[in-house]
């Protein structure tokens, strides 16, 4: 006996944080939370980073201060092509955004997995108290070419596993090549 189950497209999306109904919802990290997603471009087990390079781009596409873009190109760190999601926007869009706007790839990122980080605030700003909270949707794209860097990157190329240990990565950007099995 073969049973058919239909599933519904989901039409609604409930955001369970905030402060204005204690009974029902959850309180959120007193140092925020971050929706991000990340697209990890790979040429055969090389993987895309990029040195950013302070842009007027980076705030508004990028999900970064150009404070901390500078901060970032001047401890000489990498990235992952990432940003934080856009109000409203699923993380299906934004992985599309990130892979064509903001990397300059070309192809259709997959769906990998999500990732949870909860770190103290102090890690990256001694006066913050509390925890930040890192959901993380990782997605995954197999491209042939280097992009030509956009005018927020320095530089972009693919990276060697071995040789990613020994460069300096963006906070959290490490973690989720490790989680996600690349490293």
């Amino acid at each position: 006996m073969m049973i058919t189950v239909r599933v519904a497209p989901v039409t609604k999306r409930w955001a369970r944080l905030g402060r204005d109904n204690a009974s029902s919802l959850f309180h959120t990290p007193s140092a925020g939370v971050c929706l991000s997603v990340f697209v990890i471009a790979r040429r055969d087990s090389s993987i895309l980073l990029g040195h950013p390079r302070v842009h007027d781009g980076w705030p508004e596409k990028g999900g970064y201060p150009k404070k901390r873009v500078l901060e970032l190109e001047r401890e000489g760190a990498w990235l992952l092509p990432a940003t934080h999601l856009l109000m409203d926007e699923p993380p299906d869009q934004a992985a599309r955004r990130i892979t064509r706007e903001w990397a300059g790839l070309k192809g259709a990122p997959k769906f990998k997995m999500i990732q949870s980080h909860l770190r103290p605030a102090r890690l990256w700003n001694p006066k913050l108290k509390g925890n930040h909270w890192d959901l993380c949707f990782v997605y995954e794209l197999r491209s042939r070419d280097c992009p030509k860097p956009k005018p927020w990157w320095s530089e972009m190329r693919f990276v060697q596993p071995s040789e990613i240990r020994r460069m300096n990565l963006g906070r959290g950007h490490l973690d989720i090549l490790e989680e996600a099995g690349y490293i």
